[in-house]
């Protein structure tokens, strides 16, 4: 009776390490999946990338690659297509590791926007750097010890700096006077 007990138990144990082991088999396989398509998508050029067929439930619909094509787009200056994938993916997972790394991408993305466009631009690039500072500060809530992300809103705000006057009224002139200093460095993080 003993002896049966303990054979019980270990194969019970056997068991248990083997749907462990499974499971881990399970994941590699669709991470392995999830590596194959990123690079395919990062290999192929823009046009490839947002016309290629996609079959339903493939894994061009992973967050993981969704999260890859855009980033691929965002440094092929890409924004119209990217930023709209990048909000898609924050709305279905905000507070997961593929909606706050998409999060951060989307506040680079705008930041980059509003680097581009220089003085010429100097409203657009106020706009989007404004965008860049909001999507910092909406990670930095979620997860207040990205220290990427803090770079970031300190870059953007020694871009655009917030400064409140001493007194309530505000003056006419200053209000109609957008200043954008120009960055020397061009690389984030």
């Amino acid at each position: 009776m003993k002896r049966a007990a303990v054979h019980l138990m270990f194969g019970t144990v056997a068991l248990c390490c083997a749907a462990v082991a499974a499971y881990d088999w399970v994941r590699l396989r669709q991470a392995e999946q999830v590596n194959q398509t990123v690079a395919a998508i990062a290999a192929s050029s823009k046009a490839a990338a947002k016309q290629a067929p996609r079959e339903a439930g493939s894994m061009e619909d992973a967050p993981q690659v969704r999260l890859a094509r855009a980033v691929a787009l965002s440094k092929q200056a890409a924004y119209d297509t990217a930023g709209p994938l990048l909000e898609s993916l924050i709305r279905e997972q905000p507070e997961s590791d593929t909606g706050r790394a998409a999060l951060f991408d989307l506040g680079n993305l705008y930041l980059r926007q509003g680097i581009g466009h220089g003085a010429a631009g100097a409203v657009e690039s106020l706009a989007m750097v404004e965008e860049a500072k909001a999507r910092y500060r909406t990670l930095l809530r979620i997860a207040p010890d990205d220290w990427d992300a803090r770079y970031n809103l300190e870059r953007a705000l020694w871009l655009v700096p917030e400064t409140r006057s001493a007194s309530n009224a505000p003056d006419v002139k200053e209000q109609h006077d957008v200043k954008v200093r120009d960055p020397e460095s061009r690389d984030l993080p």
